[in-house]
C-alpha cells in the first residue's frame, strides 16, 4: 500500500482501493459496533457518453474520499418504500460493513448482496449490514446497479447498434463482483469466500452470476430468495419492450442520438408510460442477448453452474402481494390470467390437471401463483445444481391487508429496515417470538456464508428427497411429503414471468 496524503491521517478506517483511498466510520450495531464504508464507487458514473456503455473503471480521485454516508440511489421512480429523494443517473456505488476490529489472518467471509425491486427500483442503502457484520464476523457488501430502461432496454437489438451495451444492469453487477474480489482484502474480507445473495430481482441476478463464465469462479456460495431465472426475458419480448420505450421517448432510427441527450427524467417517465400500457408485465428485466447470456431459454437452464453450496427458497404466500395489492407491475391478477400463462407452456390436459388442484378462491389463486412463479423454478434450479443445496420456506406472515407470508417478508428477519418506514408496520406484534425467528434465520444465513451450510438442523434437498426447511414462529421443521406431491403435479414445468 502507498501512504495516503498526510500519512498522519492513517488509521483503522482508511482503506486503499484501486481508485484511491477511502475513509469510513464507526457505527453502533446493536450491542456492538461495525466499521462502514458507504457510497464507494466500483465503476465510473454511467452518465453522459457512458449512459449506454458497459461499466467503465473509475478514474480515481486525489486525496482521501469520505465514505461515511450513503451516495445517491441509481436513477429510478420516486417510491415511498424505497426513497423520496431524487436519484442520480448511473450512480454505480456499493456499501461495505465489517466488524469493528482488524480481520483475522485470511480475512472474513463476504456476503455480496443484490437488492430486489423488479429491476425498476431499489437500493443497497435499504439493507444496512452493520448488525450482520458485527454479529456474524463477516463482511457485508450491498450494491446499486442500473435499473429500468437504462439498465435493460434492448435498444442495441432494436436498432442494430452496438453502441448500446446489452444488459447493462447485469454488467454492472458483474463489475461490482469483480471489484469486490479485487479490493475486499483491503477491508478485511476474504476474496476466496464470497457468497452472492439476493432477493427477487436480486436473486435472478445471482442466478445469472452462478452461470456466467467470468463470475462463477469468484463465488464460494449463493443464496436465492424468492427469485430466479424465470424473470429473464426472451429476445422477442425484449425487442417489444425496447420498441415501446423508443415510442414513449419519441426516438426513431433517424433521431437515435437523442437517447444520449434526453434528460434522465425522460427515462423514468417512459417507464411509467410502459407500466400503463404494458400492464401485468415486467417492463425492465435481463434478456437473452446471445452475447453475455445464452440465446434460448433452454440454453439458459442448461448452463453449467458454479459447483458451490446453494441456499434457495421462497415464502408460503409469495403471490398474495400481487393478488391483494395490485400495483404498477402486476395489475388485476385473476385465475384466467394465470391459466392463460400456463396454456402457453403446457397441454390443455396438463393445465386442467394443475388448475384442478387449486380451489377457485382468493387463497387458491395465491397458492397457484406462488407455485407457478416461485416454487417450481426453484425445483428446477435446485435439482440441476451441481453441489449441495438447502431449500427453505418462510411461513410467518404479516397481518397487514391479509398478505400473510408474502413476497419480501423474509427480509424483515434478516435486515433492520428493508422496507423503509413501513418495516415496523409490516412486522406488527409478537415481538419476542419474531425476535427468536429472526435469530434462527440470521444464524442459518451467517452459518452458510461462513461455512457453506446453514447448520446441522437443516436437511439438504434433492429430487429424490425434496426436503424443505420450514421457518415459522414455532421453530424449524422439515417437510417432504407435501413437497413430493406438489412437485409431481408440476413435474419440472417452468413458466416465464410475463
Amino acid at each position: 500500500m502507498t501512504a495516503p496524503p498526510g500519512s498522519l491521517l492513517r488509521g483503522p478506517l482508511l482503506r486503499e482501493t484501486e481508485a484511491g483511498w477511502v475513509r469510513g466510520e464507526t457505527l453502533k450495531a446493536g450491542h456492538s459496533h461495525s466499521w462502514a464504508w458507504l457510497g464507494v464507487p466500483y465503476a465510473a458514473q454511467a452518465a453522459g457518453p457512458l449512459r449506454f456503455r458497459p461499466p467503465q473503471p473509475h478514474g480515481g480521485w486525489v486525496g482521501i474520499r469520505e465514505a461515511r454516508s450513503f451516495g445517491p440511489d441509481v436513477l429510478q421512480p420516486l417510491d415511498p418504500s424505497v426513497t423520496l429523494t431524487p436519484s442520480v443517473e448511473g450512480s454505480l456505488l456499493l456499501n461495505i460493513w465489517t466488524p469493528a476490529r482488524p480481520a483475522p489472518a485470511g480475512g472474513w467471509p463476504v456476503l455480496f448482496w443484490l437488492h430486489g425491486g423488479a429491476f425498476r427500483a431499489g437500493s443497497g442503502r435499504l439493507y444496512d449490514g452493520r448488525e450482520l457484520a458485527a454479529r456474524g464476523e463477516i463482511v457485508v457488501v450491498s450494491v446499486n446497479s442500473r435499473l429500468g430502461p437504462l439498465g435493460y432496454a434492448n435498444f442495441g437489438g432494436l436498432f442494430a447498434d452496438d453502441r448500446f451495451a446489452p444488459n447493462a444492469g447485469f454488467q454492472d453487477q458483474v463489475a461490482a463482483l469483480r471489484w469486490v474480489h479485487a479490493n475486499i482484502a483491503a477491508f478485511g474480507g476474504n476474496p476466496a469466500r464470497i457468497t452472492a445473495a439476493g432477493q427477487s430481482a436480486g436473486a435472478a441476478g445471482v442466478s445469472l452470476l452462478l452461470g456466467h463464465g467470468s463470475t462463477a469462479p469468484l463465488l464460494a456460495g449463493a443464496i436465492l430468495q424468492s427469485g430466479g431465472l424465470n424473470q429473464v426475458s426472451d429476445l422477442d419480448n425484449s425487442l417489444d419492450i425496447a420498441r415501446a420505450y423508443a415510442n414513449a421517448l419519441g426516438v426513431r432510427r433517424d433521431n437515435l442520438n437523442a437517447l444520449w441527450t434526453l434528460p434522465p427524467r425522460a427515462f423514468v417517465a417512459a417507464l411509467h408510460t410502459l407500466e400503463g400500457v404494458r400492464k401485468r408485465s415486467l417492463n425492465s428485466r435481463p434478456f437473452l442477448d446471445g452475447v453475455l447470456l445464452p440465446t434460448t431459454r433452454a440454453e439458459l437452464l442448461a448452463r453449467p453452474l458454479a459447483p458451490v453450496p446453494l441456499l434457495i427458497g421462497a415464502n408460503r404466500e409469495e403471490y398474495s402481494l400481487f393478488v391483494r395489492l395490485p400495483d404498477r407491475i402486476f395489475q388485476k391478477i385473476d385465475r384466467t390470467y394465470l391459466a392463460h400463462k400456463l396454456e402457453q407452456q403446457a397441454s390443455p390436459e396438463r393445465v386442467l390437471k394443475i388448475l384442478s388442484a387449486y380451489p377457485d378462491t382468493l387463497e387458491g389463486l395465491t397458492a397457484l401463483g406462488t407455485d407457478l412463479f416461485f416454487h417450481t423454478p426453484n425445483d428446477v434450479l435446485g435439482d440441476a445444481h451441481p453441489a449441495p443445496h438447502w431449500r427453505y420456506r418462510l411461513d410467518w406472515g404479516t397481518k397487514v391487508a391479509g398478505l400473510g407470508a408474502t413476497h419480501g417478508m423474509e427480509l424483515l428477519f434478516l435486515w433492520p429496515r428493508p422496507m423503509g418506514l413501513s418495516s415496523a408496520l409490516m412486522r406488527g406484534g409478537q415481538a419476542r417470538q419474531r425476535a427468536a425467528l429472526a435469530h434462527r434465520m440470521q444464524t442459518a444465513w451467517l452459518n452458510f456464508v461462513r461455512e457453506g451450510s446453514p447448520g446441522p438442523d437443516w436437511q439438504p434437498g434433492s429430487a429424490e428427497q425434496p426436503n424443505v426447511n420450514v421457518l415459522s414462529l414455532a421453530g424449524l421443521s422439515v417437510e417432504a411429503e407435501a413437497e413430493r406431491k406438489r412437485r409431481a403435479l408440476w413435474d419440472g414445468l417452468v413458466v416465464p414471468m410475463p
